[in-house]
């Protein structure tokens, strides 16, 4: 036999120890076990190594019965059994092989549309919680205690500058809900803005569908007491800024609560609160000042 006979032997029996080295290291490395039973998680597992690259480098070992041992890079050993290797490759664009790369595009695809659907399914229950939350719940209790002590007339709040308005607030919240997947529905990057701005109380004026608005949440009642007309407003705007409003259609009642209260701002007919919101004894005070001057 010739030495280039002896050298080919040589140069196979070294392929053959690197082949086997490469099994004893791929032990060290935590692996999965593919089953179809175990198909989901495992597509799952994959899903989300797309959403870093799409493009993972790929390493096929094969024991001595067949059972593959797939390699991802660092980030995830699989075994697969002989016997399920043709279903462990309809995961996958094209077919796997000993030297070649791992296309997640395919996958890719359905992770973005997953985090989509995800995303659509959280905003309800985002918008819900903002509205839960103490700023909006104050709110709801002061517009209560203005119609327990002065009635309510007629709701005029104008639907077009406020997002949800106190009296329709189920409705307009899906109204609002569904506006917003309409806009952004299939945009991931804009959604999970939105929903991160919601749920942290930054300015939504940035976002399209809230530039019409000049508020997100509040009301506007007519009441009306001892014959004088009452309109108060309250809201939340698009930057999270409680504001309320008195209308006192009453010169002489106006001048009253000036000479009697301290805490509120005069504008013409109009009274504010000297911060954000009203105390809601100024309420009382505004009753009895009006009982007082049409006895």
């Amino acid at each position: 036999m010739t030495r280039e006979y002896f050298d080919m032997c040589d140069e196979l029996g070294q392929v053959e120890i690197h082949r086997r080295i490469k099994l004893i290291e791929a032990t060290t490395m935590d692996a999965i076990t593919f089953i179809p039973a175990h198909l989901g998680a495992i597509r799952t597992k994959v899903k989300d190594l797309s959403r870093q690259k799409w493009k993972w480098g790929l390493e096929i070992l094969e024991d001595d019965n067949g059972n593959k041992d797939i390699r991802i890079e660092d980030a995830l050993r699989i075994i697969v059994p002989k016997e399920h290797w043709e279903a462990f490759q309809e995961m996958f664009s094209g077919k796997l092989d000993d030297d070649s790369y791992l296309n997640l595009k395919d996958l890719l695809n359905e992770a973005m549309e997953d985090d989509l659907e995800k995303l659509r399914d959280d905003l309800k229950p985002v918008i819900t919680e903002m509205l839960n939350e103490q700023r909006f719940s104050s709110l709801d209790k002061t517009i209560k205690v203005w119609a327990s002590r002065f009635g309510v007339s007629e709701f005029v709040t104008n639907e077009d500058k406020v997002a949800i308005r106190f009296e329709n607030k189920e409705k307009d919240s899906q109204k609002l809900s569904s506006g917003l997947l309409y806009v952004y529905g299939e945009d991931k990057g804009n959604m999970e803005m939105l929903i991160d701005d919601i749920d942290s109380g930054r300015p939504l004026s940035a976002h399209e569908v809230f530039k019409g608005y000049d508020n997100i949440y509040g009301t506007r009642i007519k009441s009306k007491f001892h014959d004088i007309p009452l309109i108060f407003e309250a809201a939340v705007d698009t930057s999270f800024m409680v504001s309320e409003s008195i209308y006192v259609d009453s010169e002489h009642v106006l001048d009253e609560v000036e000479k009697r209260v301290s805490s509120v701002k005069r504008v013409g007919r109009v009274l504010y609160p000297s911060d954000e919101k009203f105390n809601t004894d100024f309420f009382g005070t505004l009753y009895e000042v009006i009982e007082d001057m049409t006895k």
